[in-house]
């Protein structure tokens, strides 16, 4: 019976390897219609994902390393502690995740 639950161990041990390989292998074969499918991909990427978003990336960095989010942190408290059960200073990630699906629809 132990043997049988180190066999059953070793399978599922090497499975998620066995399905990455095999896809590495399918990549391989059939490379010539997955580069058209690649080059499309990262057209639509460096297109609309890259200037949608990097401004808001920047803009969130920068914000982060003012005193922004210590501010919305004390103004928001009482909203959001018994809201969400967090800190005022959970706010600001509320805020950038709103402003960031603003930015998205535009």
């Amino acid at each position: 019976m132990k043997k049988f639950h180190i066999f059953v161990f070793k399978i599922k041990r090497n499975i998620i390897p066995g399905i990455f390989l095999l896809f590495t292998i399918c990549l391989v074969l059939f490379s010539s219609s997955n580069m058209g499918a690649a080059k499309s991909g990262l057209k639509l990427w460096a297109n609309s994902v890259v200037p949608s978003l990097f401004p808001f990336f920047i803009a969130t960095e920068v914000l982060s390393k003012t005193n922004i989010p210590r501010y919305f942190g004390k103004l928001f408290n009482k909203i959001m502690k018994p809201l969400f059960n967090i800190s005022g200073e959970g706010s600001f990630a509320l805020i950038m995740g709103w402003l960031s699906r603003i930015s998205c629809w535009s």
